[in-house]
Formats: C-alpha cells, sequence, structure tokens
C-alpha cells in the first residue's frame, strides 16, 4: 500500500465518535467521515442523501394530496383534500404541525366559498282562474252590443 492511502485512513480514525457523522449503514457501520455541521450531525455526503429523501418524500406527500388536479375552488374538491391530509396524518407522513396549518388554511378556504347548492326553487304553478266558455257563449259574446254586454 501507499503511504498516502494509510495517511488518509489513520486520519479518519483520529475522529472522536462525537465530530464523525452519524449516519449508520445497514450493516451497522457507522460512517467515518467528519461533520459537516453540529446541526444536522451527518457529513457532507449524508446530509445531501437525506436532504433528497425529504425532497421526495414531500413531493410524494404532495402528489397524493393533489392527485386528480383539484384547483380547491369547490367545496367537494377541497373536502375531498382534507379526506386525504387526515390519512396522512394519521399514517404519520404529514406532521401534526402541519396538517394543523394546512386544516387551518383549508377552513380559511371554505369560509369564503359560496355554497354550491342552491336553495331549491318551487316548481311554477299555473292557476288558470279565466273560466272556460263554450262555443254558444262565445258566439253570443261576440254578437252582442260592445255597450252592454249584458243585452240590456
Amino acid at each position: 500500500m501507499s503511504p498516502k492511502v494509510t495517511d488518509s485512513t489513520s486520519t479518519r480514525n483520529q475522529i472522536s465518535l462525537e465530530d464523525r457523522c452519524r449516519y449508520t449503514s445497514a450493516h451497522g457501520r457507522r460512517c467515518l467521515n467528519p461533520l459537516r455541521s453540529g446541526n444536522t450531525g451527518f457529513c457532507l455526503i449524508h446530509e445531501h442523501l437525506l436532504e433528497k429523501q425529504n425532497d421526495a418524500e414531500l413531493q410524494s406527500v404532495s402528489d397524493e394530496l393533489f392527485s386528480g388536479g383539484p384547483e380547491l375552488r369547490t367545496r367537494e374538491e377541497l373536502g375531498r383534500v382534507m379526506a386525504k391530509l387526515f390519512t396522512l396524518i394519521a399514517k404519520k407522513r404529514v406532521s401534526r404541525h402541519d396538517g394543523a396549518l394546512l386544516a387551518y388554511v383549508a377552513s380559511l378556504l371554505l369560509q369564503t366559498m359560496l355554497p354550491t347548492t342552491a336553495l331549491p326553487e318551487p316548481p311554477t304553478r299555473v292557476v288558470w282562474d279565466i273560466p272556460l266558455l263554450s262555443q254558444s257563449e262565445l258566439n253570443e259574446l261576440q254578437n252582442a252590443d260592445p255597450k252592454f254586454p249584458n243585452g240590456t
């Protein structure tokens, strides 16, 4: 082995456990790279991997919520999205905090929407209150004097 390879390996082994990446492989081995920052607890490589996984999960949740292309213009569309949100919260794919925020925004949207079902109008009813005349009565009215309809 060349001296360069052994030097880099020995440098990795000199990093204390607190300063090493917290990523553990499927085989149970811990990453030997140094931490990128104290906030995440991962090295540069595994931090990017985690970000990609989080982005993919967020995209998957978003796709599931808005599958079917709801535009949230009617109460029914909003109701369907809220039902999907409820199931995602129950499956723990959406945090309670995010779910509560989305539910609050949905309630605000619901308050601004007009009702989709109008009150049913009563059917139109036609009332014929003019008595029907027989043909003979109609002829008498036409022959009568227009000044005195009764003939008097």
